[in-house]
């Protein structure tokens, strides 16, 4: 038995044990299941650290869990290569808050030593996330439906590909997709997306995403009955084959810096071109399921401090030859 282990084994002085305080901890986002999922590796990253280090997680005191953040702000993020996002590493310290706030109302331990731990300050009107623009996207819906992989076939990276773009669901809500989610509302095809927050939309499959549709499912491997996307083993798709998928037709379509491409860029690529194309932001915000029109406005803002920048101007008239 690991160190590890051998803690979350140990009974509190509730008299359970710290591991069923924190399935109790995570079973409160129950609506969230990409929250869940999210807290539930910050949290073992904070007690995998806790155990390297001999430190009893229940005993801690702010100077350690400062520790910790001076830590997450030297490490680097494995999948990127690059130091984490200010906006990463504040909520990887708000989940270990909400951990202790949930073991003081459980009476596990008396104060959160992370309350008054400082977090990391950033503008929250600014986005990471590398978009593609709409040549770009079409680009890479072109090149999906020649991906070669042993993995996931033609036919379900260029379905996954248009759902991504053309429907801007997340990366979880496309693995999670149901071929039951399927179905018709008025004449047309639909598809019931599953969100954060436990909120469900339905959402139209355009023309030019049913044929793909149909492509798919003409050859679906057998496996997984519940799935809509499977592999060419029949398995449910996993969000890791589908970050693979977006950065190799994101080379393959010859956007810059590919490795920068996620399936998060997809979504701001969806909300681009349907503002450029007119739709309004309640009608992209309803359909991207934000809670508020402010984070729909935040992928604008992305966007038009590029294209509306006064740089372009200053440029255009410096570029001009004195006379």
């Amino acid at each position: 038995m690991g160190p590890q282990t051998e803690l979350l084994a140990t009974t509190t002085r509730t008299g359970h044990t710290r591991a069923a305080l924190i399935s109790a901890w995570l079973g409160s986002f129950a609506d969230s299941a990409d929250t869940r999922a999210a807290y539930a590796r910050d949290l073992r990253e904070y007690l995998a650290w806790c155990a390297q280090r001999d430190l009893d997680p229940l005993a801690m005191r702010l100077p350690e869990v400062q520790m910790y953040a001076a830590q997450l702000a030297a490490a680097t993020n494995p999948r990127t290569g690059r130091p984490f996002a200010s906006s990463t590493r504040a909520r990887k310290l708000a989940a270990v808050s909400s951990w202790y706030t949930f073991l003081v109302r459980a009476g596990a331990i008396d104060a959160n030593p992370a309350r008054d731990a400082a977090r990391p300050r950033y503008d929250r009107r600014h986005s990471t996330t590398t978009s593609v623009s709409e040549r770009q996207a079409a680009g890479m819906l072109g090149a999906s439906r020649d991906y070669q992989h042993r993995t996931m076939g033609p036919e379900a990276a260029a379905l996954a590909t248009a759902l991504l773009i053309d429907l801007g669901i997340r990366v979880s809500e496309l693995c999670n997709a149901n071929l039951a989610d399927l179905g018709q509302r008025e004449g047309i095809r639909v598809l019931t997306v599953r969100m954060k927050g436990g909120k469900i939309r339905t959402r139209p499959i355009p023309a030019q995403v049913a044929a793909l549709l149909d492509a798919y499912l003409d050859v679906r491997p057998a496996g997984d009955s519940d799935a809509l996307l499977v592999t060419r083993g029949g398995d449910r798709i996993n969000r890791h084959q589908v970050y693979r998928l977006v950065q190799r037709v994101a080379a393959d379509a010859g956007v810059p810096m590919p490795q920068r491409i996620t399936p998060h860029s997809m979504r701001h690529a969806f909300n681009t071109i349907a503002r450029e194309r007119g739709a309004a932001l309640e009608d992209r915000r309803d359909a991207l399921g934000h809670s508020s029109a402010a984070i729909t406005q935040l992928y604008d803002h992305v966007a038009l401090s590029l294209t509306r920048d006064p740089a372009h101007l200053v440029a255009e008239a410096t570029a001009k030859t004195p006379d």
